[in-house]
Parts: C-alpha cells; sequence; structure tokens
C-alpha cells in the first residue's frame, strides 16, 4: 500500500511539474505575440514619418507623347505617397517633397504608363506611349479594380464619353451594338429604357442583369443620364461576375458616376444637343380601295351593305370602288417630335481633395399625336478628401425626379385594325364628333384609335434618391487598406390613371370617370466592407481581399380606386372626390435581407501568368436554404511575354485565357404556397348499393396543399478566349467561346388533375457561344482613322424540365427539351392550294370542305388529319447572331463615326395579322393584300381574301407558321460628324475647346417584318401595340470652360 501511494504521489508531481511548464511554455508563446502586435503597431504608426523624414527634394519636368506635343493633364504619383501633380497646358509638372529613393509614376488615360527612379534625378522629362490595347487602363470590378492587362477574364469597358452625345433617354440604349455578347433591344415609348440580355437567356422568370451604381444594386439604369457617367464595365463571363453571387447569374454592368481628378483646376463643361424625333419604316396598309377590293374578293354579297353604308354617309362610288374616307390611321397618329438633354458639370482637385457636381435635364416628347412625354432633371454630386495620409473619405448622390406622360399603346394595334373608310371625324353632323364604326353597322372589335389616344389620362411621377458614404484606412500605402462603404437609395413612383367621360360608339364608351392611384415605394441599402492587400516581390505580384456586405430592400405598394371623380383640372383628381361606395383599396409589399461573404485572390508572375480565384457565400431570407456558394476561377497566359516570343514579328501582344465561375439568381419568386379546400360534387366519391341504386354520387371534401420550396437558380459557366495585337498594334482582336448551363431553372408544371402549377427548381437551361471583336486602327500624319467589327453568336436551348416532362406552355409560347426557350408552336404551312384538283386529291382538303386559296398545312405524322400532333415549333424571338460594324476617322479639328447593328436568326410573332380571327372586317397590311393568292399560280405563302375569313386560315386556336416572320434586320445606328475649335481666347482668358456636331440616330433600318420594328420590348417577340422606334437627328454643342 504504501509503494502504491509513493506511485501515485510521484505521478501527481510530475503531471504538476509538466503542467507548469506547459503554462510557462504558453504564456510565454503569447506574451512574444503581443510584443510582436506592438512591435508591428509601433513601425505602421512611425513609418510615415520615417518615410518623411528622409531626405526629401524637388523633381519636374515635362511630359510628352510620342510626337512630341504635350501631354496635358497627365497625372505625376510618387508611390507610396500622397504626393502627386498633374500636367499644366504645356506638359509640365512640379513635385515638392520628393524622397530620394521614390518612385514616381506617370499615367495618362489611353496611354501606357511608366515608373521611373527619382534617385540622382532632379529634372525627368518623360514620353508616354499610345496604348493601343489599352493595357495600362484601370478597369473597375466588383469591390475594386484592375488594369487591363490584368484580367483573366472578358470584361468590356465603355467610357462616359462614347455615350454623352448619343439621343438615348437611357445609358443602356447607347450601348446598341457596341458590346458583344450584349443584346439591347430598344422601346419608342417616351422615357422607356431598353431589355437587356448577357450571353442569352437564362432564366424562364428574369434575365436582366444585375447593375450596380456607386455600390448600389438595381435593376435597371433608366434613371440616370448618359452625362452621369464616367465608365461602364460589362462583366459578361462568371469568372468576372462571381464576386456578386447570387445576384449576378444573369451578368453585371458596373457604373461608376463622374468623379474630380487631383491637382485640378475646376473644369467647368457644358454639353447639350436639340433634336427632332421621325418615326421610320412605317407599316404601309391598303387605302380604301384596296381594302374594299379584297373584301368584295372575299364576299361581295357579305361586304356590299357595309361598303354602301361608308359611300352614304362620307360618299364615293361603289361601281367604280371609290371612297371619299381613305384614312391613314397611322398617319394620323404620328408626329415629329423634340428631343433634348442640357447637362453642366464641374469638376477638379487639389492635393488631398477631387470634387465633381452637376446637373442635366432631358425632354423626349413622343411622336404619337396626343401629349405625350418624359422629362427628367438630375443632380450629382461626388467628394473625396484624404483627412490624413492613412484615411481617405468620400461621398457621392445622385438624385433624379422624372414625369412620364403615357401614351395609350392599345391604340397602334386599333390603328392596323381600322378601316381607311371611316374617317377620324364625323363631318356629317352639325357638330363634328369622332366618327363610330357603328355607323357602317359593324360589330363590337373596331375602336377609332385617334379617340382611344385622347380620351387617356396616365401619368408617372418618378423620384429617386442614390446616396454613398465611405471611409477607407491605408494601413500600408498602396498595399493594405480597410474600407467600409455604405449605399442607401430611395425611389418613389407616383402613378395616376385617369379616364374621363366620352361616348363613340355602344362599345367605345366610358358613362362614368374612373380615377386609380398608386404609390410605390422602394428602400434599399448595402453596407460593404473589405479589407485589401496587394504587395511585390521581385516579379511576383499578389493581390488579396476579403469582405463581407449586408443588404436590405423593401418594397411597398398602395394603391385605390374611386369612380364619378370631377373632371377638368387635375387639382380635382383625388379619391376622396369620388364616389365612397366602391372605392377600393389596396396595400402590399415585402422585405427581404441578404448576408454575404467574399474573397478574392489573384497572382502574377512576370506579367505573363495570371491567376484570380473568387468566392462568395450568399444568405437570403427569401428561402428556406439560406445559403448559396459561388466560386471561380480564372486564368491567362501572356505568351508575348515568354523569352521563345522575343523574335518573333507576327504578335505584338497575345494572351490566353479561361476561366470558370458558379453564378447565382434570386429573381426568382420567394417560395410561396397555398392550401386548397374543395367541397361538393367536384370532390365526390362512387360508393355502395344505396337507394339510389349501385354507384351512388355521394358530395365529399378534399384538402390539399400546393407548397413551392424554392431557392436561387445557379448557372456554370466555363469561359475560353484570346486577345492580340498585332502589325505595330494596329490590329487587335479578341474572342470569347463560352458555356453556360442553367440548373435549378424554376419552371411550373401543372400539377395532374388540376388547374394548378407550383414553382419547382427543376429546369435546365443551356446558353453557349462565341463573342468576337476585331479592330483596326492608324494614323497617317494628321489624319487618323478605325475600323471595326463585333460578332455574337448564341445557342440558346430548353435542356430539361421536370422529370419526362417534354413541355411547358409559358403563356404566349413554349418552353421544349431541346428546342429555344420561348418557340412559336404551331402548323407549319405547306403552301396554298391552288385548284380544285390539288383539293380533290387531298383528304385533308376535302375532310375540311377547302377551296383554292387556302393554307396547306404540314401533315407531320402523314395519318391524313391535321391536328393537334401535327404541331411543331415554329421559331423563337431568340436570335442566333447579333453583330456590328463601325468606322470613324479624324483630321485635323473634323471628326466623324458611323456604327451599324443587326440581329440575324430570330422570328417574331405577327399579332396584329393573327388578331383577324377576331372580326374579318380588319383593316389589311399592304404586304398582305399584294401578296394574296388571286387564282392559280399568283401566290404559294398568302391565302386569299377569301381565306383571311375563314377559321381554317386564321384563328386563335390554329396557330401556324403564316404569323410568323423573320426578326432579322441591320440599321445605321449612329452617324456623328463634329468640329472641335480649340484654345479659344478671349482676351486674357483661354477657353480651352468648344465642338459642335450633327448626329443621326437609327437613320435607316431595313428588314423585311411587316412591322414597325422587329425589336420588340415583349420577351416573348409578339408584334401588337408597339411603339414605333424613330430617327433622332440633333445638332450638339460641347463648350470646356
Amino acid at each position: 500500500m504504501h509503494d502504491n501511494a509513493s506511485l501515485t504521489d510521484c505521478h501527481l508531481l510530475n503531471f504538476m511539474y509538466l503542467c507548469r511548464h506547459k503554462y510557462i511554455f504558453w504564456n510565454q508563446i503569447l506574451i512574444n505575440i503581443r510584443k510582436l502586435i506592438l512591435t508591428l503597431f509601433i513601425m505602421l504608426l512611425i513609418s510615415p514619418v520615417a518615410i518623411y523624414a528622409q531626405q526629401t527634394k524637388t523633381v519636374k519636368g515635362t511630359v510628352l507623347d510620342e510626337t512630341g506635343l504635350p501631354v496635358i493633364g497627365a497625372t505625376v504619383k510618387v508611390n507610396g505617397t500622397n504626393i502627386g501633380t498633374v500636367t499644366d497646358l504645356d506638359g509640365n509638372y512640379e513635385l515638392a517633397n520628393v524622397p530620394e529613393n521614390a518612385t514616381i509614376s506617370y499615367s495618362f488615360i489611353g496611354m501606357q504608363s511608366q515608373e521611373i527612379k527619382a534617385a540622382g534625378q532632379s529634372v525627368i522629362a518623360v514620353t508616354l506611349r499610345e496604348d493601343t490595347q489599352n493595357l495600362e487602363e484601370v478597369v473597375v470590378i466588383g469591390y475594386g479594380s484592375a488594369k487591363a492587362k490584368d484580367l483573366t477574364a472578358p470584361i468590356m469597358v465603355v467610357k462616359g464619353d462614347e455615350i454623352v452625345s448619343q439621343p438615348t433617354a437611357s445609358p443602356m440604349a447607347a450601348l446598341q451594338g457596341k458590346v458583344p455578347g450584349v443584346n439591347i433591344v430598344n422601346s419608342g415609348t417616351p422615357g422607356s429604357g431598353p431589355t437587356v440580355k448577357v450571353r442569352g437567356v437564362g432564366s424562364f422568370s428574369d434575365s436582366t442583369p444585375l447593375y450596380v451604381v456607386d455600390g448600389m444594386f438595381y435593376d435597371n439604369i433608366n434613371f440616370l443620364n448618359n452625362a452621369d457617367i464616367q465608365e461602364m464595365s460589362i462583366l459578361k463571363d462568371a469568372s468576372a461576375a462571381a464576386i456578386y453571387g447570387v445576384r449576378a447569374a444573369n451578368g453585371v454592368v458596373i457604373i461608376t458616376t463622374k468623379k474630380g481628378r487631383r491637382n485640378q483646376k475646376a473644369q467647368i463643361t457644358y454639353n447639350g444637343y436639340v433634336g427632332v424625333q421621325v418615326a421610320t419604316n412605317v407599316l404601309e396598309m391598303t387605302n380604301s380601295s384596296e381594302y374594299a377590293q379584297m373584301l368584295r374578293e372575299a364576299g361581295e354579297d357579305i361586304y356590299s351593305s357595309y361598303l354602301q353604308s361608308s359611300i352614304n354617309k362620307y360618299g364615293g362610288d361603289y361601281a367604280t370602288n371609290r371612297y371619299n374616307a381613305d384614312t391613314d390611321w397611322y398617319d394620323e397618329l404620328i408626329r415629329p417630335a423634340v428631343m433634348t438633354n442640357h447637362s453642366l458639370s464641374i469638376s477638379g482637385g487639389s492635393e488631398n481633395a477631387t470634387y465633381s457636381v452637376g446637373m442635366s435635364y432631358l425632354s423626349q416628347d413622343g411622336i404619337m399625336d396626343v401629349e405625350n412625354y418624359y422629362r427628367r432633371m438630375n443632380f450629382r454630386a461626388a467628394l473625396d478628401y484624404d483627412a490624413t495620409n492613412w484615411l481617405k473619405v468620400g461621398f457621392n448622390a445622385v438624385f433624379s425626379n422624372g414625369k412620364q406622360k403615357l401614351p395609350n399603346n392599345a391604340a397602334w394595334q386599333q390603328a392596323y385594325n381600322m378601316p381607311g373608310i371611316i374617317p377620324v371625324w364625323d363631318t356629317t353632323v352639325s357638330n363634328p364628333v369622332y366618327a363610330s364604326p357603328q355607323d357602317l353597322g359593324v360589330s363590337s372589335n373596331l375602336y377609332n384609335p385617334v379617340a382611344t389616344t385622347n380620351f387617356y389620362d396616365s401619368k408617372n411621377d418618378t423620384y429617386q434618391v442614390l446616396s454613398n458614404f465611405f471611409a477607407q484606412v491605408n494601413i500600408i500605402p498602396d498595399k493594405l487598406n480597410i474600407r467600409t462603404s455604405y449605399s442607401y437609395d430611395y425611389s418613389l413612383i407616383k402613378g395616376r390613371t385617369f379616364t374621363p367621360v366620352y361616348n363613340i360608339s355602344s362599345w367605345q364608351k366610358n358613362e362614368t370617370t374612373s380615377l386609380t392611384k398608386s404609390d410605390t415605394n422602394y428602400y434599399k441599402s448595402i453596407w460593404d466592407n473589405t479589407i485589401t492587400y496587394n504587395d511585390k516581390w521581385g516579379d511576383h505580384k499578389f493581390g488579396a481581399m476579403v469582405g463581407h456586405s449586408m443588404r436590405r430592400e423593401n418594397y411597398r405598394y398602395l394603391w385605390g380606386n374611386a369612380a364619378n371623380v370631377p373632371e377638368g383640372a387635375d387639382e380635382y383628381l383625388y379619391l376622396v372626390n369620388g364616389n365612397t361606395e366602391g372605392r377600393t383599396l389596396g396595400d402590399d409589399g415585402w422585405t427581404y435581407n441578404g448576408l454575404s461573404y467574399f474573397a478574392r485572390l489573384n497572382y502574377d508572375y512576370a506579367g505573363k501568368y495570371l491567376l484570380m480565384f473568387t468566392m462568395r457565400a450568399d444568405d437570403s431570407s427569401k428561402y428556406q436554404e439560406k445559403w448559396g456558394y459561388f466560386p471561380s476561377v480564372g486564368a491567362a497566359w501572356v505568351m508575348t511575354e515568354e523569352n521563345f516570343m522575343e523574335n518573333q514579328n507576327v504578335f505584338d501582344y497575345f494572351k490566353l485565357r479561361a476561366s470558370w465561375g458558379r453564378l447565382g439568381n434570386d429573381k426568382v419568386a420567394a417560395s410561396d404556397g397555398f392550401a386548397s379546400i374543395t367541397t361538393g360534387n367536384d370532390a365526390s366519391g362512387v360508393f355502395g348499393n344505396g337507394a339510389g341504386g349501385p354507384g351512388v354520387l355521394i358530395p365529399g371534401w378534399q384538402n390539399a396543399t400546393y407548397f413551392s420550396w424554392l431557392k436561387w437558380e445557379v448557372v456554370d459557366e466555363t469561359n475560353v478566349g484570346f486577345n492580340f495585337s498585332t502589325l505595330k498594334n494596329r490590329l487587335d482582336v479578341d474572342f470569347d467561346w463560352y458555356y453556360r448551363l442553367t440548373d435549378n431553372a424554376v419552371v411550373s408544371p401543372t400539377i395532374p388533375m388540376t388547374n394548378y402549377g407550383v414553382a419547382k427548381n427543376t429546369g435546365e437551361i443551356l446558353n453557349t457561344g462565341v463573342d468576337l471583336s476585331i479592330n483596326w486602327h492608324d494614323k497617317v500624319g494628321d489624319f487618323s482613322y478605325y475600323v471595326g467589327a463585333n460578332l455574337a453568336y448564341l445557342h440558346n436551348e430548353v435542356k430539361s424540365l421536370d422529370g419526362n416532362l417534354q413541355m411547358i406552355k409559358g403563356g404566349k409560347t413554349v418552353n421544349m427539351v431541346g428546342e429555344k426557350m420561348n418557340s412559336y408552336y404551331g402548323f407549319k404551312v405547306a403552301g396554298v392550294y391552288q385548284n380544285q384538283a390539288e383539293i380533290n386529291a387531298d383528304p385533308i382538303a376535302l375532310e375540311n370542305g377547302l377551296e383554292p386559296g387556302d393554307l396547306r398545312y404540314e401533315d407531320v405524322n402523314g395519318d391524313h388529319k391535321i391536328d393537334g400532333d401535327d404541331r411543331q415549333i415554329l421559331g423563337s424571338y431568340v436570335p442566333d447572331f447579333t453583330y456590328g460594324f463601325n468606322i470613324g476617322f479624324s483630321y485635323k479639328n473634323f471628326d466623324f463615326a458611323l456604327t451599324t447593328y443587326g440581329q440575324v436568326g430570330g422570328e417574331l410573332w405577327n399579332r396584329k395579322r393573327s388578331l383577324r380571327y377576331a372580326d374579318s372586317h380588319y383593316n389589311f397590311d399592304k404586304d398582305t393584300y399584294e401578296n394574296r393568292w388571286h387564282g392559280e399560280g399568283t401566290s404559294n405563302t398568302h391565302p386569299s381574301a377569301k381565306g383571311l375569313t375563314k377559321g381554317w386560315n386564321i384563328s386563335d386556336q390554329k396557330i401556324s407558321s403564316y404569323f410568323v416572320e423573320k426578326s432579322d434586320y441591320f440599321r445605321i445606328q449612329n452617324i456623328t460628324l463634329g468640329y472641335s475649335f480649340k484654345n479659344i481666347k478671349f482676351g486674357n482668358y483661354t477657353m480651352p475647346g468648344i465642338r459642335l456636331s450633327l448626329t443621326a440616330d437609327r437613320p435607316f433600318s431595313t428588314f423585311k417584318a411587316n412591322s414597325f420594328t422587329p425589336e420588340l420590348s415583349d420577351p416573348e417577340g409578339w408584334d401588337t401595340e408597339v411603339y414605333p422606334l424613330t430617327a433622332t437627328y440633333t445638332f450638339g454643342v460641347q463648350i470646356d470652360f
């Protein structure tokens, strides 16, 4: 016992000894760590002092270009410090307090930067070379910036100067044709923004890209003026966009509003234009005689009394087919309209601060000959300030106020339907009134379109405020910094629609006034925090960024409606003035919260091997599955930096790149559902042998729950590409191939035995294609010129839906596995029956009582019947190719630019024509009249006039390829001619410059579709109620004070 106790005591003493020494060991480590942290902290504090305690001197010199001319406004900066300046009108600069061992950098937009050691030099003259590849250009990327030469992803940059003078209400509209892979479809309605798709259509719900304006997320940037923008970066592939995670599946457009420049005197710039908008490619309709000819061919005994009614009331002669009423309804609706824009900006900066303020005013009248317009006033301000050598703070804001008077676009379809044998005004009565089709005895489907436009009063007033505050702590100059940024946006849309009392016909009338008002509010906030580190060791460059973001989005919608509101003045238009009985109110809204963590690592060896990794984790309150993870990787190899490429003369620059990334799309509905209880015979069962006999129907009940468990859609994208420059940097080529697969695409298949659909993450969508741009630029003496082309090819395909499901009807179109999204589905026209012999030889024609002039449909399964089994895909609005060409030159003070744009491989649905099934009295477009079948051999594509009154050829239930037309078009997008006056002297004052310009925007378009334009804002390609696009001719002035 004693021995065992001694042994136990010994073990206990050894254990205590070891614990004591381990405690001393770890305690000593903690003490050393605290000493190390304290030492590093002291070094960080005294490092700026040590830098400035070094021997300093003044360095001055001149910055010239390759031709020996001074570079005005070049940035000259001492690396790692806040010491910097810009060159004056003679290219001169001077820097004070420059450390002896400092490195000075010289940079200017469009030129290659240089870094020069200051040791042993006090006068440094620098010559900057033109950066034809824009390799030194700083590109804004997600939560940071990078030089173009360091990118591993295809990022396109468009400068504000390129779009400021283009007459567009939205900045994105000005990008049409400039960026391959970005399809922009414009709208003619005043103030309406374009529809934008980046690399195809990747969702059944919403394929709109994410817009990031000074850190704030948006679904569009229609509130911005072109003059507000400094630059736009378009992130097309997943590796570039993945840093935005769950919002980036459809591409990202980063917008930077205008900023000032350091050490620059105040620059005051006015930029404005005034012009006229003119409708182009106005669809030609039949005149009254041609219209009457069609109806007489269709059945003179049926339509003669109707035609005679027009002659009896308005004059004419039936025997000679002449009608005094011969109205061109489109001409009655269309007018020339004025568009003007004015902007004024002031920017500059000192050694420690930059500033920029500006205001702009846009006014656009609509070409519909009624009051419709868009007015927008914008104010913006930006201030960056170096409070100390380690703290930088800043603020920027944009305020936008818009007023939009909306047109009634239903009038465009009504103008297509309305025949010319009815005038606008009935002057046969003592007090002229709007003419009514009812006077000719027609049915209720014809409306006077001019009356429709005038008895409509709808307005939207918009107010939007974007603000951003940031603070950046530079822990190690040019290496390590911490940045926090808070962005807040508030927008309000005040809508009002008033319908007055009117009476055109028994169906075109309103007996009691009505007023609808709405307030739509959006409140959004984002708080971003990032830590960024960059360093360089010899040929190795390393960068890292980690960040955290919190966001909140609130939507509130309040609306009300009342009848019998007094008319006559805006002061009367309040709901309280209407009837109490029947007044309705509504209130709706939602709130979503998000939390994100993200990181980026990038590595560069000797400027030839580039790697970039990003990762983002997103949390969203919209779904039960809260977290999503979105990684990406990109690599690039600059081959021309290799030793084995030194002696070759083919490539001046060549970079290969490849990337992969995963993106998310939370623009799908939040998880939702409902319970359904059904009672009565609809939920019956058949039971037993009762008094009523066998199989008695017993009323029952059903309780069912339909609930969607949704999450964000996911896009995986692979991108492989290259860009090179050759022939002494005069020819640049940029090529990318991509493969984008959307997984978890939300589809809503119908539940069997019900009319309900429940959303599921079960679909797959493929978008794969090629983006190519080729540009040539050269200079011969005072003459410089460029020629460029860009091309985008897209293959869009529905890969899968829900299990074995092969097709889902998506509203007006279908989505079928193996076909393009939003495809038209129906019967394919194989020709027109030409004679009775063809009728007699075809069982289908005989069975359906057809006659020559009727359409022949393709019998797909060969069963001699035309039924649902013979339907097939007829086309889709998604184009296969988009392309653009551009040329330009400058000679002395003249400059000229021309851009074009076009698309190939898409189809549209001519809904205007297909609506004929509703009423045989509708008018005909000129193409239908001229190409109709009116005898054997006259047409094999268009039915006869009589055929256009028969359900076999026109029916809402018999969708056919007759109504599907090619949406291909080619357009001269913009022509600009300018002349600049430079350094204009007024006494002792020298004005830097005045530029005068003439611009023609969309002056020419050519296409085959029977439409105002193949550009349709309807995502499914239905051509109806389309506001025409215009050609806009402007005179512009830019003045630099």
